[in-house]
């Protein structure tokens, strides 16, 4: 196959692509969303005068940083309906799939947010703005993990970026198509992640700047 070829191909089927890697991207948000809500719960009651509840956010923490996502991805997929009928309501609660695939990946925003945050309130507590305000760079930093990540949802039938390159492959039958098709997909996430990447390190880097002039 030549190269026109292949890119004429990669072209063509774009939009397609991008469709996928607008579900990564939604997966992710709600993924984080979920856990860092969650997070910041277990990171109050990490701080709390009562220690029931600081042992509890700490069991919450552990077993949250314990589980793997792929694992948690399946799990949900068999245990989890694709809807649920609420009585007297009649009202049909669905469950896409791809949100059974972000809950799986808010278990680790969990246990990031639970640790971390817990150290930025705490800071912020005593009145250290600074150090608290250097959560904003990691959280977003996890984020593009997480986006990364994301692409582990097509195994439970996601179609998302990974899952939409081999739909194409199938598509096409042209296995020459296989790499070039892999490698536009990485592109795709490099292109999204290493300018919010470069972004975050100059913010941090300010961020302590400021902080140590503070000192």
């Amino acid at each position: 196959m030549q190269a026109t070829e292949i890119l004429q191909q990669l072209v063509t089927w774009t939009p397609y692509l991008l469709g996928g890697f607008a579900m990564n991207i939604w997966i992710s948000l709600v993924a984080m969303l979920i856990g860092t809500a969650i997070g910041w719960l277990l990171a109050r009651l990490r701080l709390s005068s009562n220690p029931r509840h600081v042992r509890a956010s700490l069991v919450a923490t552990e077993f949250s940083r314990s589980i793997p996502t792929i694992v948690f991805q399946f799990y949900l997929v068999f245990m989890l309906p694709s809807e649920i009928l609420l009585p007297y309501f009649k009202v049909i609660i669905t469950f896409p799939v791809w949100i059974k695939a972000a809950l799986a990946l808010a278990i680790a925003v969990i246990g990031f947010t639970s640790d971390n945050l817990t150290i930025a309130l705490d800071n912020w507590r005593k009145g250290d703005r600074q150090a608290a305000f250097l959560f904003i760079p990691s959280w977003t930093s996890y984020a593009l993990i997480i986006v990364i990540a994301s692409s582990t949802a097509s195994i439970i039938g996601v179609s998302e970026l990974l899952a939409r390159c081999n739909t194409v492959i199938n598509a096409t039958g042209n296995t020459q198509l296989m790499l070039p098709m892999y490698l536009y997909a990485c592109l795709f996430f490099f292109c999204f992640c290493y300018p919010l990447t470069l972004l975050m390190k100059r913010f941090s880097a300010r961020l302590k700047m400021r902080y140590a002039l503070a000192r």
